[in-house]
């Protein structure tokens, strides 16, 4: 069965809290508030070998969904 991740932007406290008691009873749905600040790699600086080895993020649209929408619902199989 799938789960389900809801992250809520950090600017919208009173929406992580009533998804959080909404989905309390739930065992698929988990609530968390996002955590990040800001990308690491800041300046525009030519890297000669790049150590990354691709994008950890499985949705790379979390963070434009943070933006319009102020959750994110990531699904989980």
């Amino acid at each position: 069965m799938a789960r389900y991740l809801f992250i809520v932007s950090l600017q919208h406290r009173a929406l992580f809290d009533y998804l959080l008691q909404r989905f309390s009873d739930d065992p698929n749905a988990e609530v968390i508030l996002d955590r990040r600040r800001v990308e690491r790699r800041r300046a525009e600086i030519a890297v000669t070998l790049e150590r990354r080895q691709g994008s950890r993020r499985q949705q790379p649209d979390v963070s434009e969904e943070l933006r319009r929408r102020s959750v994110a619902v990531v699904t989980i199989p």
